[in-house]
C-alpha cells in the first residue's frame, strides 16, 4: 500500500545517488521508491511517487524527503539511491523468491508479480513473509 510519510531507510552498501527533478504537486517521502513519469506531456522525465501500473520507471530510493505539493515540475530536486541492498516490504514472500526479479507496485510495496508493476531489482535475502533485502538496479542513461 502506498505510504505518505517518512520511511527509514534501511540498507546495506547503499551506494550511487542521483538527482531526480520532482514533478509538480508531488511529495517524495524518505525511504519511499521514486519512479521517472512517463507519460507524455509537461510531467514527462521528472520524478513522481507513483508506479502508474508499471508505466513508468524506476528512479531509485529516497534518501530524503522533498515535497513538492504546492509547486511546478521542477521547482524541487530530490537525491535518490541508484545502487544498494535495501530491506522493502510487501507480502507473501518466502525463502523460493530470492533470486527473482522483484517489482515495485506503489511507491512502497514490493511483489514477485510483473503484472502492473514496474522492474526494480532483485531479491537478494528473505527475511520475513512481508520483508524481503532487494538489490536495486536503476537502468543507467
Amino acid at each position: 500500500m502506498a505510504v505518505t510519510a517518512n520511511q527509514p531507510v534501511k540498507a546495506q552498501n547503499a551506494g550511487g545517488r542521483q538527482a531526480l527533478p520532482v514533478d509538480g504537486s508531488v511529495a517524495l517521502y524518505q525511504g519511499t521508491i521514486a519512479f521517472y513519469e512517463r507519460t507524455s506531456g509537461s510531467s514527462e522525465g521528472y520524478g513522481t511517487s507513483t508506479a502508474d501500473s508499471g508505466n513508468n520507471n524506476f528512479a531509485g530510493i529516497v534518501v530524503e524527503e522533498k515535497d513538492n505539493s504546492s509547486g511546478s515540475a521542477g521547482d524541487l530536486t530530490a537525491e535518490v539511491f541508484t545502487d544498494g541492498v535495501f530491506e522493502l516490504e510487501g507480502s507473501g514472500f518466502s525463502q523460493a523468491i530470492v533470486g527473482d526479479n522483484a517489482y515495485a507496485s506503489d511507491n512502497y510495496t514490493v511483489t514477485a508479480s510483473s503484472t502492473n508493476t514496474t522492474l526494480i531489482g532483485r531479491f537478494v535475502e528473505y527475511v520475513s513473509a512481508t520483508k524481503m533485502r532487494v538489490k536495486i538496479d536503476v537502468p543507467q542513461a
